[in-house]
């Protein structure tokens, strides 16, 4: 009659060390939390024949027939919007406490408040809220 070795273990072979087991569950979860993390997408590319015109309720998308990003939009649609029209995303700029603001590819600061588009501003001209 053959002897066997405990279920699960190899007869013969070395016991692992429990830092072994350790350090291979640290590793998988270093991989596995390495994966999570975002990976920069591309600026999409401009849309063509668009152009983002400050007016006194928002901003006009000369072009698309007569659309506006228009004042209390949420932050991530106009951010967006603003992308697809320039073909690269606002950076952030700063402002005062409590708002946030994003300039443009033509230096248009959007303002916004409690997550919305509340104004907009540049050396020239402003509507709405803005940092000052």
């Amino acid at each position: 009659m053959k002897t066997r070795g405990k279920q699960g273990v190899t007869p013969g072979a070395p016991p692992v060390h429990p830092l072994y087991i350790r350090l291979y569950i640290s590793l998988a979860l270093v991989a596995a939390l390495a994966s999570c993390q975002s990976v920069a997408t591309p600026a999409a590319e401009a849309v063509s024949g668009l152009t983002l015109v400050p007016a006194s309720d928002g901003l006009d998308v000369v072009g698309s027939g007569g659309r506006q990003i228009g004042f209390g939009r949420d932050i991530a649609g106009v951010l967006e919007s603003v992308a697809r029209v320039e073909g690269r995303p606002p950076r952030a700029v700063d402002c005062a406490p409590g708002m946030q603001a994003f300039a443009t590819r033509d230096s248009v600061r959007l303002n916004f408040s409690g997550g919305k588009f509340v104004g907009w501003d540049t050396v020239a001209a402003s509507a709405g809220r803005t940092c000052a």
